[in-house]
Formats: C-alpha cells, sequence, structure tokens
C-alpha cells in the first residue's frame, strides 16, 4: 500500500503533457456548443482519455480515499443508467441511442476530468514545496484553461461584431459566422441556454479571483484587467440576446462577491480602502447592466401576478399547448410566457415526479413523453429546469447520485490549492444553482457536468496528498 501513496507525491506527467491536456479541454469547452464540430469534440475527449488512463492508473490510490466519493456517486450514476436501461426500459430504442451517444461520450469525458483534475492538483503541490518553476508551471496551465473557459463568450463577441458590422456594409459572411433566432432554418443556431451554461463559469471566476485580489491587497496587476474584461463581455452577451437567467445569476455573484470583499473589510484590515473603492467600480458597471435590463424588460415587472396565475395548472392549461388562449393577469395583460411557462411547468413536473419517481429514461425531453402519457394534447417538451427534467428522466435515484456527487465536490473544494479553488467553488457551484431554473438536460450540457463534477473532485486531491505528505 505504501508504494500505491508513494506514486500520487509526485507529478505524474511532464509539463508539456499537462499544457497538452489543458489545451485539449480549452478546444473542448470552446467548441463544446457549436454545430458541426462533432469530430474535434470526439478527438479532444478520446485523447484526453488515453493520456487520462495513464494518470489514473499511476495515482489508482487516490480513487480509494474519501475525497474520491463524488467520483463513486458518479460511477454508481452510470450503473444505475444500464440498469434503467436493461430492467426498467420504458422506450428502449431512444434510451439505447443516448446511452451509445450521450452516456459514451460522457464516460470518456468522466475519465479525461479525473486524469485531467490529478495532474493539475500535482502540478499545484509543487507550489508548497517552494518550487519557482512549479508555480510558473500552475499559471501557464491555469492562462490555458482560462482561455478555454473565455473561449465560448469570444466566439459570440467575434460572431456578433461580424454579423452586425458586414450585415451593415452588405457584405456577406460565412453561415457559421451568423447569430440566428430560428433553430428550424438554422444550420449553425445556437440555444440562449447554452450560452448560459458555458458563458456563467467565466463570469463566476473571473469575479473571484477579482475578489481574491480584492482581498489580498493585489488589485493593481494586468490580471484584474483580464478579468474586468471578461466580466463586461460576459454581460454584454447576455444583454444583447436579452437573457434573464444570466443577468439574474450575474446579478447574484456579483452580491456574493460585494459581501465577501465588505465582510471582510469590517471584519480585518488587509482590505483597503482603495482596493475596496476599485473592487465596487469594477463591478458597478455589470451591476449597472443587470439592474438596467430589469428597469426596461417587463416580464420581470408582471412575475408576481403571472406567477399567482402559473401555479393553478388545473384552472389554466396555456402550459399544455402555447397557442392556446393567454389569461389575463391582475393588470390586465396577457400573461407572459416565459414567465408563466417556468412555474406552470415546473408544478406539473413535480406532480409527474410524484406518480413516476423512477423517472421516464431519457435524459432528453422526457417531461414532454411523461405529459403526452397522460395529456395527449400537449405539446411540451421541457420543463425550463434542469434539475426537474432531469428527475423526470433519470429518476429520483439519477437526481440524488449527480446533485449529490456535485455538491460533495464543491464541498471538498474549499481545500484545494489556489487558483483552482476558485474555479472549482465557483464554477461548479454557478452550475448546480443554474439547473435549477435553465432548460439543461439535455446532450453537452449532461456531458459538461459530470466532467466539471469528476475535474473539481480530482483537483481536491492535492489537498489529501499534501496531508499524506507532511504526515
Amino acid at each position: 500500500m505504501s508504494s500505491l501513496i508513494s506514486t500520487s507525491r509526485y507529478q505524474t506527467l511532464p509539463n508539456w503533457v499537462i499544457y497538452l491536456q489543458c489545451a485539449l479541454f480549452a478546444i473542448l469547452n470552446g467548441i463544446w456548443i457549436l454545430p458541426e464540430t462533432i469530430l474535434v469534440r470526439h478527438i479532444c475527449l478520446i485523447v484526453g482519455a488515453l493520456i487520462s488512463v495513464y494518470v489514473i492508473y499511476q495515482n489508482r490510490s487516490l480513487l480509494l480515499g474519501k475525497y474520491a466519493v463524488p467520483l463513486a456517486l458518479l460511477l454508481l450514476l452510470f450503473v444505475w443508467v444500464v440498469i434503467r436501461l436493461f430492467t426498467l426500459s420504458t422506450d428502449y430504442q431512444a434510451q439505447w441511442y443516448e446511452f451509445s451517444t450521450i452516456w459514451k461520450r460522457t464516460l470518456i469525458g468522466f475519465i479525461f476530468a479525473i486524469g485531467f483534475g490529478i495532474s493539475l492538483s500535482q502540478q499545484a503541490s509543487t507550489i508548497y514545496k517552494n518550487s519557482n518553476e512549479g508555480s510558473g508551471a500552475v499559471w501557464i496551465s491555469w492562462w490555458i484553461v482560462y482561455a478555454g473557459i473565455a473561449l465560448p463568450t469570444l466566439i459570440y463577441l467575434v460572431k456578433y461584431f461580424a454579423f452586425y458590422s458586414f450585415t451593415h456594409w452588405d457584405i456577406q459572411i460565412p453561415d457559421f459566422l451568423k447569430l440566428y433566432n430560428d433553430q428550424q432554418h438554422a444550420r449553425y443556431f445556437v440555444h440562449k441556454s447554452s450560452y448560459v451554461f458555458f458563458c456563467l463559469p467565466l463570469l463566476a471566476i473571473s469575479i473571484a479571483r477579482i475578489t481574491q485580489a480584492a482581498l489580498q491587497d493585489k488589485l493593481m496587476k494586468i490580471e484584474t484587467l483580464i478579468y474586468s474584461i471578461s466580466i463586461v463581455a460576459v454581460f454584454f452577451n447576455f444583454y444583447s440576446l436579452v437573457i434573464r437567467n444570466g443577468m439574474l445569476y450575474g446579478f447574484i455573484l456579483i452580491l456574493i462577491s460585494l459581501g465577501i470583499i465588505l465582510i471582510h473589510a469590517l471584519n480585518s484590515k488587509t482590505v483597503s480602502k482603495r482596493n475596496l473603492f476599485i473592487a465596487i467600480m469594477i463591478l458597478a458597471i455589470p451591476l449597472s447592466l443587470a439592474i438596467h435590463q430589469y428597469r426596461t424588460n417587463h416580464h420581470w415587472n408582471s412575475l408576481a401576478s403571472d406567477a399567482r396565475i402559473a401555479l393553478d395548472v388545473d384552472r389554466y392549461d396555456l402550459w399544455k399547448d402555447p397557442d392556446n388562449e393567454k389569461p389575463i393577469n391582475e393588470f390586465g395583460k396577457p400573461v407572459f410566457g416565459s414567465n408563466y411557462e417556468r412555474l406552470a411547468w415546473a408544478v406539473v413536473a413535480i406532480r409527474l415526479i410524484e406518480e413516476r419517481p423512477l423517472g421516464y429514461g431519457l435524459v432528453e425531453r422526457s417531461f414532454g413523453h411523461l405529459a403526452r402519457e397522460k395529456w395527449p394534447e400537449s405539446k411540451v417538451q421541457q420543463c425550463h429546469s434542469g434539475w426537474l427534467d432531469w428527475t423526470l428522466g433519470m429518476g429520483i435515484p439519477g437526481l440524488v447520485l449527480i446533485l449529490g456527487a456535485g455538491l460533495l465536490a464543491w464541498h471538498q473544494s474549499k481545500k484545494t490549492p489556489q487558483p483552482w479553488r476558485d474555479l472549482s467553488r465557483w464554477c461548479l457551484g454557478i452550475l448546480l444553482l443554474m439547473y435549477c431554473t435553465t432548460e439543461l438536460s439535455s446532450k453537452v450540457y449532461i456531458d459538461a457536468l459530470v466532467f466539471m463534477i469528476a475535474l473539481v473532485t480530482s483537483l481536491g486531491f492535492s489537498s489529501a496528498t499534501l496531508k499524506k505528505e507532511h504526515a
């Protein structure tokens, strides 16, 4: 056993291979939501997983400790999917298709993430050995990973400015640079929820790094400018696309950051008034965008009145079909579709979960299948809550396993060394939170969520390794 433990104390891969892992992740994350990129995604996943198999084998003892419990829960999730397919199947062909596509990619990404996280955690542990070279290597890895997390936001900005500038000058541009609102007639359409899922992590991490810089009196650095630009860029994306979910969660992240800074400023002398002022000014710009959208978007103003109607799903059946007559709210106006639908679908989804606690068996659109079994005239597909959609598909056992793994990984990450702690705590935290109100129970979102949980768990192995060395 001692020989197994010793393998976890030293960096398994040379830095250049770890940089390759970072680059594979950066490419994968950058194009995960883009249509017509399946070949490149598969190459990144397979190459990353092959490297990770070696890393995992060399550090297999780490998988036997308490820090690996989230990984065990994810493995049990894969077992549950197999059991669900072969013994409890309700739509075998559709479930087999998902098993051979979505779940295959998810498993490969799971392996990639574990080895990737172990490599980064071992590299980070060199900081604690007073190695300047090790510290420099960690920051190279960090900026490659950060660039990958920023890529979806950057790609949208390129498409936005290319589309509107060239359209103004009547210049034709390739289809992949255009912005589309119609999924059915657009080959390169990207849904709003995709931008929420893949842009919010950049916002969360950037806010986290600025918060840390303010607490450590290190705001006056070039990194702060990079993080500030990223924050404004993400809020611009959400504002231009009128993504209320994104603006709401961005607003929450800023409030959390300001709360942390103000509490430390009151209880500690490490936060200078200058840093407090600079941090507030940096965060005030995106905060003003969020407040402006709240004031100008009428959907927010009637949210409470629309909610009261939405909760009465037995009386009003607009939730079954958007073409049905819209109820009138207390302001004498028809309810806003998104306000009404989110709450009404949630009420119906909870009722269906009570009736089918083991779920329908599909990652995608189980809500629609279950609703049509009971109401054949229904045209619903998803219920706008990732966790409810997931439970309708994989049942309560599936929810317990994946949410339990995510929350435990998030809890353990408080001991992960910086800068990976900010990625773990803020990125995974916002992903788990956004699943409450965003339609994310489908394809790449499940791949990416399982990947992130496995990555955050493995990044926490560095603290376990350090404990063994100091024992």
